[in-house]
This record gives C-alpha cells, structure tokens and sequence, in this order.
C-alpha cells in the first residue's frame, strides 16, 4: 500500500510539473536594434551619435516569461537590459564674454525596458517547429547613468512581430518597433526557454 501511494504521488507530482512546464515558460533572450534605448529617450542628435564610441549600441540582453494560454495564445513580459551611452550636460560654464554655456559629458547608460507581448500561435508542429505573430506595448527607462530621467517609465513604444520556435526550446523572432515619437526601428532576437 505503501509503494503504491509513493507511485501515486510521483506520478502526480510529475504530471503537476509536466503541466507547469506546458503553461509556464522561463527564457533567456539576446537582440540587435537598429535603434537604441538611449535613442529613444533621450533624442540624442545625429552629432551625438557621430561622437558615440559605444560598440554595444543596441545591443539588449534580457529575461521572459512566456505564459501559455490554450495551445494557440501566449502571453510573454520581457525584461530586456542594454549598455549605452548619452551625451548629458554636468554644469553651466562662464565663458569668456560672460555668456553661460551647459557642459556636456559622455555618460555610460544602463537602461531597462519591458515589453508585455501578446501572441498567436499559426502552426505548431508537436513542438518541434511553430510560428507565432504577437504584439504588444513596450515601456522603457534609464535605471543607472543620466542625471535626471532615472526609472521614468512614461517613455513607450509598440510592437509587432513575427516569431519561430525550434524544438520546444529555442526561438528567434524579428519585431517593428514605433517609439512614442513615431520612429520606427527594426529588432532581430534568439533565445532559450526552459
């Protein structure tokens, strides 16, 4: 009686864990930008962006999860991080004929941004290959380097995409982002989900 309850409870446990699994998803991501964060909030002019000896622009590595509603919705928050750099000014000069004129430094960035996906699942070939459009808003902030737009979340943008899934664990997506000031920028990301 006894080893028939330990097997019961096994069974159940791991039936609970296998049904976890198919609802909830865990992932880590990696993407490209043709525009970065830093560019978003900040409208940094195109001579900034010449001045700019930041290899990392537009690079973001981040965290998901990924809540499957049904076999065909899903919905996926993001976590994503970025390194950059911004031009911000550090205190006002006398110059020489008494006009006052803002100083300016190049400031290492740490921004965060969080986008809340909504997707559909179009195919799904028992896990092994599936195709998926989602689309969702994306708020993002300065958390470390500029003076004064510190976790400031009133920046967004939207997004649309277009994602494949390999083997139940790998995927990669391409994403059309407009930021709040109407620029459009394009995004290419791969990821792992446990």
């Amino acid at each position: 009686m006894k080893k028939q309850l330990l097997i019961l409870a096994l069974v159940a446990v791991f039936g609970v864990g296998t049904a976890q699994a198919q609802l909830l998803q865990l992932g880590l991501k990696l993407q490209y930008s043709t525009h970065s964060i830093d560019d978003m909030i900040n409208d940094v002019t195109t001579e900034a962006n010449d001045f700019s000896t930041d290899f990392l622009r537009g690079c973001e590595g981040g965290l998901l999860v990924r809540a499957n509603i049904g076999r065909w919705i899903t919905i996926q928050p993001e976590a994503n991080f970025s390194i950059g750099s911004v031009w911000d000014s550090v205190d006002a000069q006398d110059n020489f004929i008494d006009k006052i004129i803002a100083a300016y430094s190049n400031v290492q960035t740490v921004n965060l941004s969080i986008p809340v996906l909504v997707g559909v699942h179009l195919l799904d070939f028992n896990k092994m290959l599936g195709l998926r459009v989602f689309a969702g808003p994306e708020f993002y902030t300065t958390i470390k380097g500029a003076t004064d737009k510190a976790f400031d979340f009133g920046n967004y943008s939207l997004i649309g995409g277009v994602g494949v899934d390999l083997l139940g664990f790998i995927y990669v997506d391409g994403r059309v982002t407009r930021s709040h000031d109407g620029d459009m920028f394009y995004r290419l990301g791969v990821g792992l989900l446990f």
